[in-house]
C-alpha cells in the first residue's frame, strides 16, 4: 500500500505544479491583470475542469499527508489517532466542495 500512496502524492504533486506553473506563467505576462482578467482565465471550461482536478488531488493528497502525518506523532505527544485523522479529512472535504461551488 505505501507504493501505492507514495505514487498518488507524486502525480497529484505534479498536477498542483504544472497548475502552479501555469498561474505564475498567466502573472508574468504582460498586460495589467483585473478582475475581469482572472474571470476570463478561469471561465474556460478546460481551466475548470483542470483546476477542479487539482483542486481534489491537492485534498486527497492532504488527506494521505494528515494520515501519515498522525500516524507518525500521535503517540507521542498522547494525541488520539482518528480524532486527528477525522478532523483532517473533514477540513479538507470542506476546502474541496468550497472550491468545487467557487468553480463552477
Amino acid at each position: 500500500m505505501g507504493v501505492k500512496q507514495w505514487i498518488f502524492q507524486r502525480l497529484s504533486n505534479v498536477a498542483i505544479i504544472v497548475f502552479g506553473l501555469w498561474l505564475l506563467y498567466f502573472i508574468a505576462s504582460p498586460g495589467e491583470i483585473s478582475h475581469q482578467t482572472l474571470l476570463d482565465l478561469f471561465s474556460d471550461q478546460t481551466s475548470q475542469i483542470y483546476l477542479a482536478i487539482t483542486l481534489v488531488l491537492a485534498g486527497l493528497n492532504s488527506i494521505l499527508a494528515g494520515w501519515q502525518i498522525a500516524g507518525d506523532y500521535a503517540e507521542k505527544f498522547n494525541l488520539n489517532q482518528t480524532l486527528l485523522v477525522s478532523f483532517g479529512t473533514i477540513v479538507s472535504i470542506a476546502y474541496i466542495a468550497a472550491g468545487i461551488c467557487i468553480i463552477f
